[in-house]
């Protein structure tokens, strides 16, 4: 797996942003701010968007190969692949634009390193506030207390008083299949945060990252759980963490993932490779 650039000359994958990323944020929050007009902003604003499309293109290249075997990785190929087949789809241009980058962020090689550095200022300021609330988290693994997370979750999602993050139909049974539960719990004992994330070698999806109620506890969990997960993902040697989300996500979500470092990146995913057969007993080699 390797994240590589288009842009002439070397250009490391932990650095902190581009003018060409730059470039690519602005446009896709001026596209949501104005409603997602789909094909009405790219034909009003067409200097603007060959821009974008062309910054969309000089960033750098992440090429993965989830395996199409193991159940995690399976379900991070069938999530992303989406996002990369999207521009073979008739829908909206700034669609097919956003079908095949999206948010990735690059891991430390260490436990203990994320958190560091001037750009972290305000995650630590709030995991500390987060801390002087009571906050803490756990593990899940028993798989009752998973279901009926699972529950609270779906009616979370179905009665949220945001209508962008409402869904009154939820489907995440899928959830269950996956390993690394983590959930943050008010000082009371309630669950404020529900993280679940399916991991394959040293790739990882946020599939799940929510928090299930609205309050200070529940916005500053979502720095305290966002540490918590990269340090478990760490010690796994997990490197990279992908949204899989697309780039028309609402700008209170983009702006979240800057504060905490996750940059646009173009993703190419390798083909499947069957597995391979295994040799009867008796057989040559």
């Amino acid at each position: 797996m390797s994240l590589r650039s288009r842009s002439p000359g070397s250009r490391s994958a932990t650095s902190t942003g581009t003018s060409h990323e730059a470039r690519v944020w602005r446009y896709f929050h001026d596209y949501v701010d104005c409603g997602k007009p789909g094909y009405v902003y790219p034909i009003r604003h067409p200097g603007k968007s060959l821009g974008a499309l062309v910054a969309l293109f000089r960033l750098p290249c992440l090429r993965i190969g989830p395996s199409s075997v193991d159940i995690e990785g399976t379900a991070i190929r069938a999530s992303l692949s989406p996002q990369v087949t999207a521009l073979l789809s008739p829908r909206s241009i700034v669609t097919r634009l956003a079908g095949f980058a999206t948010a990735v962020l690059i891991l430390p090689p260490e436990q203990g390193q994320y958190s560091l550095g001037a750009s972290r200022q305000t995650l630590r300021r709030k995991v500390r506030r987060a801390q002087r609330l009571g906050v803490r988290w756990a593990e899940v693994t028993d798989p009752r207390e998973r279901r009926k997370l699972l529950k609270l979750a779906e009616e979370r999602e179905r009665t949220h008083p945001d209508i962008t993050h409402r869904n009154t139909e939820p489907d995440i049974s899928s959830l269950l299949s996956y390993q690394l539960w983590l959930v943050a719990y008010s000082a009371d004992g309630n669950p404020l945060l529900l993280s679940v994330t399916p991991v394959d070698d040293d790739l990882a999806l946020l599939s799940y990252f929510r928090t299930l109620g609205s309050g200070q506890a529940q916005s500053d969990a979502r720095y305290l759980m966002t540490e918590v997960l990269v340090e478990h993902l760490v010690r796994g040697r997990v490197r990279y963490l992908v949204d899989g989300g697309g780039l028309a996500i609402p700008n209170g979500i983009r702006h979240f993932q800057r504060m905490l470092g996750f940059r646009i990146v173009r993703i190419r995913i390798a083909p499947a490779r069957a597995p391979r057969p295994v040799p009867r007993a008796g057989a040559r080699p």
